[in-house]
Protein backbone atom coordinates (compact mmCIF):
# COMPACT_ATOMS: atom_id res chain seq x y z
CA UNK A 1 0.00 0.00 0.00
CA UNK A 2 1.23 3.52 -0.82
CA UNK A 3 0.50 6.00 1.96
CA UNK A 4 1.07 9.75 2.18
CA UNK A 5 0.92 11.36 5.61
CA UNK A 6 0.33 15.12 5.92
CA UNK A 7 1.29 16.52 9.31
CA UNK A 8 1.99 19.80 11.02
CA UNK A 9 5.56 19.08 12.17
CA UNK A 10 7.72 15.97 12.63
CA UNK A 11 10.26 15.08 15.36
CA UNK A 12 12.63 16.29 16.63
CA UNK A 13 9.96 19.00 16.94
CA UNK A 14 8.23 18.21 20.22
CA UNK A 15 4.54 17.46 20.64
CA UNK A 16 2.00 14.68 20.84
CA UNK A 17 0.89 14.99 17.21
CA UNK A 18 4.50 14.88 16.11
CA UNK A 19 5.30 11.77 18.15
CA UNK A 20 2.20 10.01 16.83
CA UNK A 21 3.09 10.86 13.24
CA UNK A 22 6.59 9.44 13.69
CA UNK A 23 5.24 6.23 15.22
CA UNK A 24 2.70 5.89 12.42
CA UNK A 25 5.31 6.32 9.71
CA UNK A 26 7.81 3.99 11.36
CA UNK A 27 5.14 1.40 12.09
CA UNK A 28 3.73 1.45 8.55
CA UNK A 29 7.22 1.16 7.09
CA UNK A 30 7.99 -1.77 9.41
CA UNK A 31 4.78 -3.45 8.19
CA UNK A 32 6.11 -3.30 4.61
CA UNK A 33 4.20 -0.33 3.20
CA UNK A 34 5.50 2.62 1.17
CA UNK A 35 5.26 5.84 3.13
CA UNK A 36 5.94 9.51 2.38
CA UNK A 37 5.27 12.42 4.70
CA UNK A 38 5.07 16.17 4.20
CA UNK A 39 5.20 18.60 7.13
CA UNK A 40 6.35 22.10 8.04
CA UNK A 41 9.88 22.78 9.25
CA UNK A 42 10.97 25.24 11.92
CA UNK A 43 13.51 26.71 9.50
CA UNK A 44 12.97 28.73 6.34
CA UNK A 45 14.44 26.26 3.83
CA UNK A 46 12.84 23.12 2.38
CA UNK A 47 14.54 19.88 3.41
CA UNK A 48 13.99 16.38 2.03
CA UNK A 49 15.07 13.40 4.14
CA UNK A 50 14.91 9.66 3.70
CA UNK A 51 11.94 7.88 5.18
CA UNK A 52 12.62 4.18 5.08
CA UNK A 53 14.43 2.80 2.03
CA UNK A 54 12.39 4.58 -0.62
CA UNK A 55 10.16 7.14 1.08
CA UNK A 56 10.60 10.87 1.61
CA UNK A 57 10.05 13.10 4.60
CA UNK A 58 9.57 16.59 3.18
CA UNK A 59 10.04 19.42 5.66
CA UNK A 60 8.66 22.61 4.07
CA UNK A 61 10.36 25.83 5.08
CA UNK A 62 8.23 28.30 7.01
CA UNK A 63 8.02 32.09 6.70
CA UNK A 64 6.23 32.55 10.01
CA UNK A 65 3.58 31.23 12.38
CA UNK A 66 0.02 32.54 12.68
CA UNK A 67 -2.27 31.33 15.49
CA UNK A 68 -0.10 28.20 15.95
CA UNK A 69 -0.22 27.48 12.20
CA UNK A 70 3.15 27.32 10.40
CA UNK A 71 3.02 29.26 7.13
CA UNK A 72 4.70 27.22 4.40
CA UNK A 73 4.81 28.55 0.86
CA UNK A 74 5.96 25.25 -0.67
CA UNK A 75 3.48 22.86 0.97
CA UNK A 76 1.05 22.80 -1.96
CA UNK A 77 3.88 22.17 -4.43
CA UNK A 78 5.37 19.25 -2.51
CA UNK A 79 1.98 17.73 -1.72
CA UNK A 80 0.99 17.72 -5.39
CA UNK A 81 4.45 16.49 -6.44
CA UNK A 82 4.23 13.45 -4.14
CA UNK A 83 0.65 12.69 -5.18
CA UNK A 84 1.42 12.84 -8.92
CA UNK A 85 4.72 10.99 -8.65
CA UNK A 86 3.73 8.15 -6.31
CA UNK A 87 -0.06 7.88 -6.81
CA UNK A 88 -0.82 7.01 -3.17
CA UNK A 89 -3.66 4.70 -2.19
CA UNK A 90 -4.21 6.66 1.02
CA UNK A 91 -3.62 10.31 1.87
CA UNK A 92 -3.99 10.91 5.59
CA UNK A 93 -3.96 14.38 7.11
CA UNK A 94 -3.53 15.11 10.80
CA UNK A 95 -5.64 18.00 12.07
CA UNK A 96 -5.91 20.70 13.28
CA UNK A 97 -3.73 21.81 10.37
CA UNK A 98 -5.65 24.45 8.40
CA UNK A 99 -3.00 25.18 5.77
CA UNK A 100 -2.50 21.47 5.19
CA UNK A 101 -6.27 21.06 4.85
CA UNK A 102 -6.46 23.89 2.31
CA UNK A 103 -3.60 22.43 0.26
CA UNK A 104 -5.12 18.95 0.31
CA UNK A 105 -8.51 20.28 -0.80
CA UNK A 106 -6.74 22.12 -3.61
CA UNK A 107 -4.94 18.90 -4.62
CA UNK A 108 -7.96 16.60 -4.86
CA UNK A 109 -7.96 16.73 -8.68
CA UNK A 110 -4.46 15.20 -8.65
CA UNK A 111 -5.49 12.11 -6.70
CA UNK A 112 -5.60 8.84 -8.64
CA UNK A 113 -8.91 7.08 -9.08
CA UNK A 114 -9.65 4.74 -6.20
CA UNK A 115 -7.48 6.57 -3.68
CA UNK A 116 -8.92 7.79 -0.40
CA UNK A 117 -8.53 10.82 1.86
CA UNK A 118 -8.56 10.10 5.59
CA UNK A 119 -8.49 12.52 8.51
CA UNK A 120 -6.92 11.84 11.88
CA UNK A 121 -8.65 14.35 14.14
CA UNK A 122 -6.40 15.09 17.11
CA UNK A 123 -8.36 17.95 18.68
CA UNK A 124 -10.91 20.67 18.02
CA UNK A 125 -9.69 24.21 17.46
CA UNK A 126 -10.33 25.70 20.87
CA UNK A 127 -9.50 29.31 21.62
CA UNK A 128 -8.33 31.11 18.48
CA UNK A 129 -10.77 33.66 17.08
CA UNK A 130 -9.20 33.00 13.69
CA UNK A 131 -10.15 29.35 14.16
CA UNK A 132 -13.81 30.12 14.74
CA UNK A 133 -14.16 32.29 11.66
CA UNK A 134 -11.78 30.74 9.13
CA UNK A 135 -10.39 27.40 10.28
CA UNK A 136 -13.61 25.64 11.24
CA UNK A 137 -15.30 26.17 7.85
CA UNK A 138 -12.15 24.78 6.25
CA UNK A 139 -12.18 21.83 8.65
CA UNK A 140 -15.83 21.15 7.80
CA UNK A 141 -15.06 21.16 4.09
CA UNK A 142 -12.24 18.66 4.61
CA UNK A 143 -14.42 16.35 6.72
CA UNK A 144 -17.18 16.48 4.13
CA UNK A 145 -14.94 15.25 1.31
CA UNK A 146 -12.97 12.71 3.34
CA UNK A 147 -13.53 8.98 3.00
CA UNK A 148 -12.89 8.32 6.68
CA UNK A 149 -12.23 10.05 10.00
CA UNK A 150 -10.50 8.57 13.03
CA UNK A 151 -9.68 9.70 16.56
CA UNK A 152 -7.62 8.34 19.43
CA UNK A 153 -10.49 7.80 21.87
CA UNK A 154 -14.24 7.42 22.08
CA UNK A 155 -14.26 10.35 24.52
CA UNK A 156 -12.80 12.66 21.89
CA UNK A 157 -15.23 11.36 19.26
CA UNK A 158 -18.23 11.91 21.53
CA UNK A 159 -17.12 15.27 22.90
CA UNK A 160 -15.92 16.95 19.73
CA UNK A 161 -18.15 19.72 18.40
CA UNK A 162 -16.34 19.66 15.05
CA UNK A 163 -17.16 15.98 14.54
CA UNK A 164 -20.78 16.19 15.70
CA UNK A 165 -22.35 15.73 12.26
CA UNK A 166 -19.96 12.84 11.43
CA UNK A 167 -19.92 11.11 14.83
CA UNK A 168 -21.52 7.84 13.74
CA UNK A 169 -18.85 7.33 11.09
CA UNK A 170 -15.76 8.14 13.18
CA UNK A 171 -13.39 5.25 13.89
CA UNK A 172 -11.54 5.00 17.22
CA UNK A 173 -7.89 3.95 16.92
CA UNK A 174 -5.97 4.41 20.19
CA UNK A 175 -2.48 5.83 19.92
CA UNK A 176 0.40 3.43 20.31
CA UNK A 177 4.15 3.65 20.65
CA UNK A 178 7.15 1.35 20.51
CA UNK A 179 7.83 0.49 24.18
CA UNK A 180 11.47 -0.27 23.38
CA UNK A 181 12.07 3.43 22.69
CA UNK A 182 11.27 4.19 26.35
CA UNK A 183 12.29 0.97 28.07
CA UNK A 184 14.26 1.49 31.28
CA UNK A 185 15.43 -0.78 34.07
CA UNK A 186 13.90 0.54 37.28
CA UNK A 187 14.56 -1.26 40.55
CA UNK A 188 13.96 1.75 42.79
CA UNK A 189 12.00 4.99 42.73
CA UNK A 190 13.63 8.38 42.29
CA UNK A 191 12.75 11.60 44.05
CA UNK A 192 11.95 13.98 41.20
CA UNK A 193 8.48 14.70 39.87
CA UNK A 194 8.50 15.45 36.14
CA UNK A 195 6.25 17.38 33.79
CA UNK A 196 6.93 17.11 30.04
CA UNK A 197 5.01 19.15 27.48
CA UNK A 198 4.30 22.51 25.94
CA UNK A 199 4.07 25.37 28.42
CA UNK A 200 0.58 26.40 27.39
CA UNK A 201 -2.68 27.34 29.06
CA UNK A 202 -4.37 23.93 29.08
CA UNK A 203 -1.60 21.98 30.82
CA UNK A 204 -2.54 23.12 34.34
CA UNK A 205 0.95 24.40 35.16
CA UNK A 206 -0.19 27.18 37.49
CA UNK A 207 -2.11 24.57 39.46
CA UNK A 208 1.02 22.40 39.56
CA UNK A 209 3.07 25.26 41.03
CA UNK A 210 0.30 25.87 43.58
CA UNK A 211 0.49 22.21 44.58
CA UNK A 212 4.28 22.29 44.72
CA UNK A 213 4.07 25.20 47.13
CA UNK A 214 1.77 23.12 49.36
CA UNK A 215 4.13 20.10 49.34
CA UNK A 216 7.48 21.57 50.45
CA UNK A 217 9.27 18.22 50.39
CA UNK A 218 8.75 17.67 46.64
CA UNK A 219 11.13 18.54 43.80
CA UNK A 220 9.84 19.17 40.28
CA UNK A 221 11.44 19.41 36.84
CA UNK A 222 9.37 21.04 34.10
CA UNK A 223 10.52 20.02 30.62
CA UNK A 224 9.38 21.97 27.57
CA UNK A 225 8.93 25.45 26.21
CA UNK A 226 6.04 27.69 25.28
CA UNK A 227 4.30 31.01 25.87
CA UNK A 228 3.97 30.52 29.65
CA UNK A 229 7.71 30.11 30.28
CA UNK A 230 8.36 33.70 31.44
CA UNK A 231 5.27 33.64 33.64
CA UNK A 232 6.30 30.36 35.27
CA UNK A 233 9.89 31.54 35.80
CA UNK A 234 8.56 34.65 37.52
CA UNK A 235 6.34 32.59 39.81
CA UNK A 236 9.19 30.25 40.73
CA UNK A 237 11.40 33.23 41.60
CA UNK A 238 8.75 35.28 43.42
CA UNK A 239 7.34 32.40 45.47
CA UNK A 240 10.59 30.98 46.77
CA UNK A 241 10.50 27.80 44.67
CA UNK A 242 13.89 28.06 42.97
CA UNK A 243 15.47 25.36 45.13
CA UNK A 244 12.69 22.87 44.33
CA UNK A 245 11.30 23.70 40.87
CA UNK A 246 13.50 23.69 37.78
CA UNK A 247 12.41 24.77 34.30
CA UNK A 248 14.71 22.69 32.11
CA UNK A 249 13.56 23.85 28.67
CA UNK A 250 13.38 21.48 25.72
CA UNK A 251 15.05 18.09 25.97
CA UNK A 252 15.77 15.33 23.49
CA UNK A 253 14.04 11.97 23.89
CA UNK A 254 17.27 10.53 25.26
CA UNK A 255 17.54 13.30 27.85
CA UNK A 256 13.92 12.72 28.88
CA UNK A 257 14.60 8.99 29.20
CA UNK A 258 17.51 9.71 31.55
CA UNK A 259 15.29 12.04 33.55
CA UNK A 260 12.59 9.37 33.76
CA UNK A 261 15.16 6.87 35.05
CA UNK A 262 15.70 9.06 38.12
CA UNK A 263 12.11 10.26 38.62
CA UNK A 264 9.39 9.46 41.12
CA UNK A 265 6.40 10.10 38.81
CA UNK A 266 5.14 11.97 35.78
CA UNK A 267 2.59 14.72 36.49
CA UNK A 268 0.10 15.78 33.79
CA UNK A 269 -2.28 18.23 35.52
CA UNK A 270 -4.12 19.34 32.34
CA UNK A 271 -7.31 21.22 33.15
CA UNK A 272 -8.83 22.09 29.76
CA UNK A 273 -10.42 20.05 26.99
CA UNK A 274 -7.71 21.07 24.54
CA UNK A 275 -5.73 18.20 26.08
CA UNK A 276 -7.26 15.22 24.31
CA UNK A 277 -4.86 12.37 25.12
CA UNK A 278 -1.45 13.16 26.59
CA UNK A 279 0.96 10.93 24.67
CA UNK A 280 3.62 11.64 27.30
CA UNK A 281 1.59 9.43 29.64
CA UNK A 282 2.38 6.46 27.39
CA UNK A 283 6.07 7.36 27.28
CA UNK A 284 6.26 7.53 31.07
CA UNK A 285 4.29 4.32 31.53
CA UNK A 286 6.52 2.50 29.04
CA UNK A 287 9.48 3.69 31.11
CA UNK A 288 7.93 2.24 34.26
CA UNK A 289 6.90 5.55 35.83
CA UNK A 290 3.59 6.01 37.64
CA UNK A 291 1.45 8.88 36.36
CA UNK A 292 -0.54 11.54 38.16
CA UNK A 293 -3.16 12.87 35.72
CA UNK A 294 -6.62 14.42 35.71
CA UNK A 295 -10.06 13.03 34.99
CA UNK A 296 -10.66 15.29 32.01
CA UNK A 297 -13.68 14.19 30.00
CA UNK A 298 -11.44 13.63 26.98
CA UNK A 299 -9.09 10.83 26.03
CA UNK A 300 -6.73 11.82 28.87
CA UNK A 301 -8.67 9.90 31.51
CA UNK A 302 -8.60 6.70 29.46
CA UNK A 303 -4.82 6.28 29.54
CA UNK A 304 -3.69 6.30 33.17
CA UNK A 305 -5.81 4.14 35.50
CA UNK A 306 -6.48 5.31 39.04
CA UNK A 307 -4.84 3.09 41.67
CA UNK A 308 -3.54 0.78 38.92
CA UNK A 309 -0.96 2.73 36.88
CA UNK A 310 -0.99 5.87 39.01
CA UNK A 311 -3.43 8.37 40.42
CA UNK A 312 -6.11 10.60 38.91
CA UNK A 313 -7.46 13.84 40.36
CA UNK A 314 -10.27 16.17 39.24
CA UNK A 315 -9.05 18.85 36.79
CA UNK A 316 -8.55 22.21 38.46
CA UNK A 317 -8.52 20.76 41.99
CA UNK A 318 -5.26 21.97 43.54
CA UNK A 319 -5.94 20.34 46.91
CA UNK A 320 -6.49 16.92 45.32
CA UNK A 321 -3.35 17.34 43.20
CA UNK A 322 -1.27 18.20 46.27
CA UNK A 323 -2.73 15.16 48.03
CA UNK A 324 -1.73 12.90 45.14
CA UNK A 325 1.81 14.30 45.17
CA UNK A 326 2.10 13.61 48.91
CA UNK A 327 0.79 10.10 48.49
CA UNK A 328 3.30 9.30 45.75
CA UNK A 329 6.07 10.64 48.00
CA UNK A 330 4.88 8.55 50.94
CA UNK A 331 4.29 5.27 49.08
CA UNK A 332 7.38 4.20 47.09
CA UNK A 333 6.17 0.57 46.99
CA UNK A 334 2.96 1.71 45.29
CA UNK A 335 5.03 3.67 42.77
CA UNK A 336 6.93 0.55 41.76
CA UNK A 337 3.71 -1.45 41.46
CA UNK A 338 1.98 1.23 39.41
CA UNK A 339 5.05 1.56 37.19
CA UNK A 340 5.07 -2.16 36.43
CA UNK A 341 1.34 -2.08 35.64
CA UNK A 342 1.88 0.88 33.33
CA UNK A 343 4.40 -1.06 31.27
CA UNK A 344 1.94 -3.92 30.90
CA UNK A 345 -0.87 -1.55 29.91
CA UNK A 346 1.22 0.04 27.17
CA UNK A 347 2.21 -3.35 25.75
CA UNK A 348 -1.35 -4.68 25.84
CA UNK A 349 -3.38 -1.64 24.77
CA UNK A 350 -1.14 1.15 23.50
CA UNK A 351 1.53 -0.71 21.54
CA UNK A 352 2.50 0.67 18.14
CA UNK A 353 1.84 -2.68 16.45
CA UNK A 354 -1.73 -2.65 17.70
CA UNK A 355 -2.27 0.90 16.41
CA UNK A 356 -0.83 0.01 13.01
CA UNK A 357 -2.91 -3.16 12.69
CA UNK A 358 -6.09 -1.23 13.48
CA UNK A 359 -5.16 1.54 11.08
CA UNK A 360 -4.43 -0.84 8.21
CA UNK A 361 -7.68 -2.71 8.77
CA UNK A 362 -9.51 0.63 8.64
CA UNK A 363 -7.67 1.67 5.46
CA UNK A 364 -8.56 -1.64 3.80
CA UNK A 365 -12.23 -1.22 4.61
CA UNK A 366 -12.32 2.32 3.25
CA UNK A 367 -10.47 1.31 0.07
CA UNK A 368 -12.90 -1.55 -0.46
CA UNK A 369 -15.86 0.80 -0.02
CA UNK A 370 -14.34 3.24 -2.50
CA UNK A 371 -13.76 0.46 -5.03
CA UNK A 372 -17.38 -0.69 -4.71
CA UNK A 373 -18.66 2.86 -5.23
CA UNK A 374 -16.48 3.31 -8.31
CA UNK A 375 -17.76 0.05 -9.84
CA UNK A 376 -21.40 1.05 -9.60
Amino acid sequence: MKILQVGKYYPPVKGGMESVLRDLCEGLLAAGHEVNAVVADVGSEDRIERLGEHGELVRCGTVGVLASQPLTLSLLHHLRRLIVRDRPDVVQIHVPNPLGAACLLASRSCLPEGSIITVWHHADVARQRLGRHLVRPLARALLNVSDGICVSSAALRDGSTELASHRDDVAVIPFGLDPKRWSLKRTDVGEEFVFVGRLVYYKGLDLLLDAAREVPEMHLTIVGDGPLRSHLLARVANEGLRDRVHLAGEMTDEQVRRLFSQARALVLPSDHGSETFGVVQLEAMAAGLPVISTTLATGVAGVNQHEITGLQVPPGDGRALAGALRRVLDQPESCLRWGRAGRVRVKERFHRERMIASLLQWYDGLLSDRSKRNSI
